[in-house]
């Protein structure tokens, strides 16, 4: 489930600036992320008074331009304001998400590499190939930064009115309504087989390569229907182009507001999104992954930072180390049992 947003800024600064000013180390008792103790002769304020030294690079697993970009080049101009230093944008996409985390893994472990991850290459990718040349440990969780929501559309000349009507339909029609993905083995495609079966229906699903040419196909009623991000669906719905039956969200959706969730519907189990978050090479010093853990927890925090993420039909998330680390470990779980229960492959 998504981590809600929390005020988590201030204690994480106050709990910072306590530790600074006493030289604290890890109380008996406390596990610290592996490889985080501090050098001998250095103590750990040190560290953390003298990071950022220099440019940092956010690396971002995608191509420029799509939501994750948005997200990433948000953070990262927040992120000059609360540092003091350059932030550097990387675009470094490929198989995946995995090229661009496999850099980050092999980074320096002193804070100036960062990955801005989508949840899928630590909750999804793992599953599909046992090729990976990174595993969840090279990481240290540092922050949730946002969510994208996911919408069930259909063509717009779709015999379904609502997602009752759809499902009634896909049951006397076993196979025959066609389900456009991005790509398969992505999350669209995981969720395209949460959907098909929480209701109980056999959806054939049809792979692109891409969100865009699967919206194309289905503006142009060549599929049926589609588990599509927010931000690319609502354009479209607005226009008339396609229709939404339900958001996969908890709750319902300020841009589509008359869109009720598939929870309320009656299918409290259909429920995912896409989610950003920030990590750094595990081994990374402790006093600075609290530092940028502060700093990220201050920006997604504030209202600022919501009001631009709920422009691009995101939203803005808040938490601790060890949530983010509890909310990939449960997705892993979850989407490996699906990927096990339908045999997926990557593509």
């Amino acid at each position: 489930m998504p981590i809600r947003v929390q005020s988590l800024a201030c204690v994480a600064l106050l709990a910072l600036g306590a530790a600074l000013a006493s030289g604290a180390t890890a109380q008996p008792g406390t596990t610290a992320p592996p490889g985080v103790a501090a050098q001998p002769g250095t103590a750990p304020s040190d560290k953390a008074s003298h990071w950022p030294s220099k440019p940092v690079t956010l690396v971002i697993p995608y191509p420029p331009g799509g939501s994750s970009d948005i997200v990433g080049r948000q953070l990262a101009d927040r992120l000059r304001e609360e540092l003091g230093q350059t932030i550097v944008v990387e675009n470094k996409a490929g198989a995946a998400t995995t090229i661009g985390a496999t850099a980050v893994a092999r980074a320096a472990k002193d804070g100036h590499t960062l990955l801005l991850s989508a949840g899928s290459t630590f909750t999804v990718a793992p599953h599909l190939s046992d090729k990976l040349q990174y595993k969840f440990d090279d990481f240290a969780p540092v922050a949730p930064v946002s969510a994208t929501p996911f919408v069930l559309v259909v063509r717009k000349d779709f015999p379904a009115r609502d997602l009752r009507e759809f499902a009634a339909y896909a049951q006397a029609h076993p196979g025959k309504v066609n389900n456009a993905t991005n790509g398969q083995g992505g999350l669209g495609h995981l969720l395209g087989e949460l959907v098909a079966t929480g209701l109980g229906v056999q959806l054939t699903q049809v792979h692109y390569k891409g969100a865009v040419p699967a919206a194309m196909d289905l503006i142009g009623g060549i599929v049926d229907s589609n588990v599509q991000a927010l931000t690319n669906a609502v354009p479209n719905v607005n226009a008339g182009q396609y229709r939404a039956l339900a958001v996969l969200s908890a709750e319902r959706q300020p841009l589509l507001p008359q869109v009720p969730t598939f929870k309320e519907l009656g299918y409290p189990q259909i429920v995912g999104d896409a989610w950003y978050a920030v990590f750094a090479p595990a081994g990374t010093p402790k006093p600075v992954l609290d530092k940028l853990g502060a700093a990220i927890r201050k920006i997604t925090g504030s209202a600022r930072f919501g009001a631009a993420m709920r422009k691009v039909g995101n939203q803005a998330q808040t938490g601790t180390p060890e949530q983010l680390r509890e909310l990939t470990l449960q997705q892993s779980r979850r989407w490996g049992d699906l990927i096990r229960q339908h045999g997926i492959e990557a593509e």
